[in-house]
């Protein structure tokens, strides 16, 4: 392999800090271009070169993704370049990426959603504990890792909001609803009682599991997964599923845009905006299903 990708594979990791599992994909893009270009230096490649490339991918049979992540890859080489190499035009930079179309999120009805809560019922440690993280997945649309980050320290039930830590490390503001308070409210007892079982100083997480020790995501979609096989779901339902819901209704309620963006967490609100194309798909079939010429209205 050429020096100067090797060195560009070595900055990667020692000063982005990539994983290696990322580097080993750089490096399996930069491979396969090297290859193409038949031991001719890559700094001497423009953006025709580049286009041709990502044509033979595609004659390949490669996906539209894949396609456009290789490019990404010679993007980065070629801005390292231009930084650190000495080189003076940037081929990359006149090259796009293919079109591609965005995969809507799944998402749960109004109606499912609140029948498949109802049916998480009981009164048995797992079944509290399980009850008050998915209403604060539906009520708070946190991410997995934000719901099973949640600290009583952070949670102010006064207020009827905790703080969270999202990505980037970005902190933000998080609403629990009625249903997910007294959920929350049935729990704790229960979270008490286990960590004393256990003979557990109180580590201040607010999710643990039957051995008092800190609920992990893993932890979270293998609860949520028996709950799907127990009410006898056929879709696939994630703690994602949840997210995707709470955006979804909130969206379908009128809610702003921009409010909606907050309260997810995303940085752009072109992240967020996917939730009016989810509604708009909602309401197809919404129509599908009541209208008497719908497609599936018979």
């Amino acid at each position: 392999m050429d020096k100067k990708i090797e060195d560009y594979l070595d900055y990667l990791g020692a000063v982005r800090g990539l994983s290696e599992r990322t580097q080993r994909v750089y490096r399996e893009d930069l491979e396969r271009y090297e290859e193409f270009l038949e031991g001719r230096d890559p700094d001497q490649a423009d953006a025709s070169d580049i286009r041709s490339f990502a044509a033979g991918l595609i004659a390949e049979g490669k996906a539209g993704s894949s396609v456009n992540r290789a490019l990404s890859t010679l993007r980065g080489y070629y801005r390292y370049r231009v930084r650190f190499g000495g080189v003076k035009l940037d081929p990359g930079r006149e090259v796009e990426n293919l079109p591609s179309e965005r995969a809507l999120p799944r998402f749960m009805f109004e109606e499912d959603t609140a029948e498949f809560l109802s049916g998480v019922d009981g009164v048995r440690f797992a079944d509290l504990r399980d009850r008050a993280i998915l209403e604060t997945l539906y009520s708070t649309g946190c991410r997995v890792s934000e719901a099973v980050g949640l600290r009583l320290d952070r949670f102010d039930s006064m207020r009827c909001s905790a703080r969270v830590l999202g990505k980037g490390g970005k902190e933000r503001l998080v609403f629990f609803g009625s249903k997910a308070r007294e959920a929350v409210a049935n729990y704790l007892p229960a979270r008490a009682a286990i960590l004393r079982k256990a003979g557990l100083e109180d580590h201040g997480f607010l999710f643990v599991n039957v051995r008092g020790s800190h609920i992990s995501t893993r932890g979270v979609q293998n609860l949520l997964e028996k709950r799907r096989l127990s009410a006898g779901m056929r879709t696939r339902v994630t703690p994602h599923s949840f997210r995707h819901s709470f955006a979804t209704h909130l969206v379908a309620a009128g809610a702003d845009i921009r409010v909606v963006q907050e309260m997810l967490g995303h940085a752009n609100v072109s992240t967020t905006q996917v939730y009016t194309h989810v509604d708009m798909e909602r309401l197809r079939k919404v129509y599908e299903l009541a209208h008497p010429h719908g497609a599936k209205g018979k």
